[in-house]
C-alpha cells in the first residue's frame, strides 16, 4: 500500500513553520485553495475530491468520472472540475459537500487546466488538444 500525503508548510512573519503531513488516501491530481475561506482546500484524485478544512480531511467524494483539473472560487462557494472526457462539471459547495449545478461540453480532449478571471465573471478551461475556451460564469455559455 502506498501512502499519499500532502505536506503543509505555513508561512508567517517571513518565516516557514514546521512541515505537517496530511494523508488524503489517494494520489493527488490537482488542488485549489479558497483564499477568502482560507481553511478550505480541495484536492482532486483519479475519481473524486477530498475536502480539507484546517488541515484535516473532512470529506471524500467519489464523483463517478475521471478527474483531471479543478478550480474553486475565492470565497469557496463554487468549484469547476474537469474530466478526462472533456466535460466541465460545475458544483456549488455546501459545507463539505458538492451539488452538481451543470455539465458543460465543448472540449474534445481531457481538461488540463481551469482558472477563474480576477473579477469572477468568467472562467477559462483548456484541454490536451490545445484548445482553450472562455466561459461566461452566469450564462454558462462560451464567451464572445
Amino acid at each position: 500500500m502506498i501512502l499519499i500525503q500532502i505536506s503543509r508548510i505555513s508561512y508567517k512573519d517571513d518565516q516557514c513553520t514546521n512541515e505537517e503531513s496530511i494523508d488524503i488516501g489517494n494520489q493527488p491530481k490537482d488542488l485549489s485553495l479558497a483564499p477568502l475561506s482560507p481553511d478550505l482546500l480541495l484536492v482532486t484524485f483519479e475519481s473524486g475530491v477530498v475536502f480539507l478544512r484546517d488541515g484535516k480531511v473532512v470529506s471524500t467524494i467519489n464523483l463517478g468520472f475521471t478527474v483531471t483539473a479543478l478550480a474553486v472560487t475565492p470565497d469557496g462557494t463554487e468549484a469547476v472540475i474537469g474530466s478526462q472526457d472533456g466535460k466541465l462539471h460545475l458544483y456549488s459547495i455546501n459545507g463539505d459537500s458538492l451539488t452538481e449545478e451543470a455539465v458543460l461540453e465543448r472540449h474534445r480532449g481531457a481538461i488540463s487546466v481551469i482558472r477563474y478571471s480576477p473579477d469572477l465573471s468568467m472562467f477559462a478551461s483548456a484541454d490536451l488538444n490545445r484548445e482553450a475556451v472562455v466561459w461566461d460564469r452566469v450564462s454558462r455559455e462560451v464567451s464572445n
